[in-house]
């Protein structure tokens, strides 16, 4: 069996799209969105770009490619995630696993026996990940996909977001054993305060058992209950804008070397635990809010308990995508299954880690911007709507039997759901995968094209569902989508080429080409516009979620099961604009109407 890493070297280099393939897959996106003059308008941009400056800047990033392996890489890391000042609560991403739909229902009084399970399976998947014994993952189609985010210099685990001013830095402890050591701790959050705990049993240096990290966790527990008041929140300054963080961490390390030793035990572990007093009912609402003095944001994968057994966990973006949670997922549920969620082995807990609380040393100062803090992550969770509904008329299994992309589907009743809603197109957003190229992370996926809005258009009026007509604009639609995510997998997508032109005229001291300025670069969805922000799960035991991109814009996660289809519709309260509750009746209604005739036309 290969080891863990070893495939990666093997992998191809992530390849640059042709120009005219990019312009190409940019005018169609446009098309679907633009008015016939402001297309026209943006044609000739786009010639103009073909014929001059555009040759100029793909050659110059042909000449940058030769020299990386990746020509996306760092640029990717940089400006996508790591110069951007925005506070976390806003960047972060959600995962919820369905723990409880198999073994957890949610329950009072399960939440230490849960946890400790839960950090004995990271011990064990951390572990077999250091001794690269877990084989490298595949696509459905059996391509070897990159590992990358599963080490250094970006994985989940042992790797913190640190704040400084202008741009962050992405710190990585984590390292093969046979590269050196790596801390093999986690950081307990309990009240806010925060308690340092070993996984790993330096005697026999296997993991913990669960009876032995759960007589640590009540330890915890009982520390923490019997003091007057919770502690004093310093986890809620990492909801600050990065710059602010910045200045104050550096002022807290300022003001003690003890300061400097717990932030540095925070960063470098394993990953951060919160242990909630709150009863969950909505798992979603306290992943993407919840407590601040709870969240470590700059933490890549934060794994939060409610007081009933609820699971979930937060996630720094910049150093690894939704997928990789999702191996962890499916590790997880294949300890689970077998065990009904039960722990088997001994119950023996007389040896167990001693947990070490790292208290801080405050000042005014620092009291002052964990208020502050409070407040940021207070407007975002006043803000942020979210639904979590599950369709269950039918799923994964009927669809097939009708020949169709199960994502490609969702897709195209997405669109047509907003354009009953809203009364037009939205530029839309989905995540491809590339991860079957060298560090490869992902594209984008423009799934609003022509053929979709004439199918919408034609299709507004549910009494068209037998048109023939109109079921070969679905037809020709879903066929559209599913080549566009087949290029975008096989990076020929446009979004990521024109991000890299745009740097390298940046980095050459040149002006901005004419069609980065155009409106319709936005209104496609460029700079980060899209009005519909999607991602496809997978077919896997794991939701996912992430605000919307736009203050007038939905996110929007699915993923697909034998027979349902659950799903995440985020939206901004102060938005008069969007509704994710009638925009969920729409899709569900949309659901229903496009089933019906793709099944016509099967007949």
């Amino acid at each position: 069996m290969d080891k863990t890493f070893d495939a990666e070297f093997k992998l191809p280099d992530l390849p640059i799209s042709t120009l005219e393939n990019t312009i190409s897959k940019y005018l169609d996106s446009v098309r679907a969105v633009a008015s016939d003059e402001e297309f026209e308008n943006t044609k000739k941009i786009c010639e103009d770009f073909l014929d001059g400056e555009g040759v100029k800047l793909h050659e110059k990033l042909q000449e940058h490619a030769k020299t990386q392996r990746n020509w996306l890489e760092k640029w990717w890391l940089d400006k996508a995630y790591l110069e951007l000042r925005f506070p976390l609560p806003y960047m972060n991403f959600a995962g919820c696993a369905t723990y409880q739909d198999y073994f957890w229902p949610l329950k009072e009084g399960t939440q230490l026996t849960r946890m400790a399970f839960s950090l004995h399976i990271v011990a064990t998947f951390w572990q077999l990940l250091r001794n690269q014994q877990l084989p490298p993952h595949k696509s459905g189609a059996g391509q070897t996909l990159s590992m990358d985010q599963l080490r250094k210099p970006r994985t989940a685990f042992n790797t913190c977001r640190i704040p400084h001013r202008g741009m962050d830095e992405l710190a990585n402890h984590f390292k093969p054993r046979s590269d050196g050591y790596t801390p093999s701790h986690t950081v307990v959050i309990c009240r806010g305060y925060f308690f340092k705990l070993n996984l790993i049993n330096p005697k026999s240096e296997k993991p913990y058992t669960p009876p032995q990290i759960e007589k640590a966790l009540q330890n915890i527990k009982d520390k923490c209950v019997a003091r007057a008041n919770a502690a004093d929140g310093v986890a809620a300054l990492t909801a600050l804008d990065r710059d602010r963080w910045a200045d104050i961490r550096n002022h807290l390390i300022d003001l003690s070397e003890i300061n400097q030793k717990n932030l540095y035990e925070i960063e470098s572990a394993i990953h951060v635990v919160s242990m909630d007093e709150e009863i969950v009912g909505q798992v979603f609402e306290v992943t993407f809010t919840g407590n601040p003095t709870q969240r470590w944001r700059d933490k890549c994968f934060n794994e939060i308990w409610g007081a009933n057994g609820s699971y979930s966990s937060s996630c720094e973006h910049s150093a690894m995508d939704g997928m990789v949670m999702v191996l962890f997922v499916e590790f997880t549920m294949s300890v689970l299954k077998p065990c009904n969620g039960v722990w088997m082995g001994s119950a023996d807990c007389a040896e167990f880690p001693k947990p070490e609380e790292l208290e801080f040393r405050l000042d005014e100062q620092v009291y002052d911007a964990i208020e502050e803090g409070k407040k940021v992550h207070q407007t975002f969770d006043e803000d942020l709507q979210l639904i979590v509904p599950s369709f269950t008329k039918f799923g994964k299994l009927e669809l097939k039997k009708l020949k169709i992309v199960p994502d490609v589907f969702i897709q195209i009743c997405i669109q047509l759901a907003y354009i009953r809603l809203h009364g037009k197109p939205a530029a839309t957003y989905e995540t491809a995968t590339t991860r079957k190229y060298f560090h490869g992370r992902t594209e984008t996926c423009r799934t609003c094209t022509p053929e979709l809005e004439a199918f919408c258009e034609a299709a507004k009026s549910s009494d068209n569902n037998n048109d023939p007509v109109v079921i070969e604009l679905l037809r020709a639609a879903h066929d559209k989508g599913l080549a566009l995510m087949r290029a975008s997998s096989d990076g020929k997508g446009c979004d990521r080429h024109l991000f890299a032109l745009a740097i390298v005229a940046k980095e050459q001291g040149l002006s901005l080409p004419a069609l980065f300025s155009d409106p319709m670069f936005e209104k496609s969805g460029g700079n980060g516009k899209f009005v519909l922000s999607t991602s496809f799960v997978g077919y896997f035991n794991c939701s996912g979620g992430v605000p919307p991109m736009v203050d007038n814009g939905y996110g929007i996660f699915y993923r697909v099961n034998d027979h349902k289809l659950p799903y995440v519709v985020t939206t901004w309260k102060h938005c008069d604009v969007t509704n994710n509750k009638l925009f969920a009746a729409e899709l569900e209604k949309a659901f229903v109407d496009v089933f019906k005739m793709f099944e016509s036309k099967s007949q």
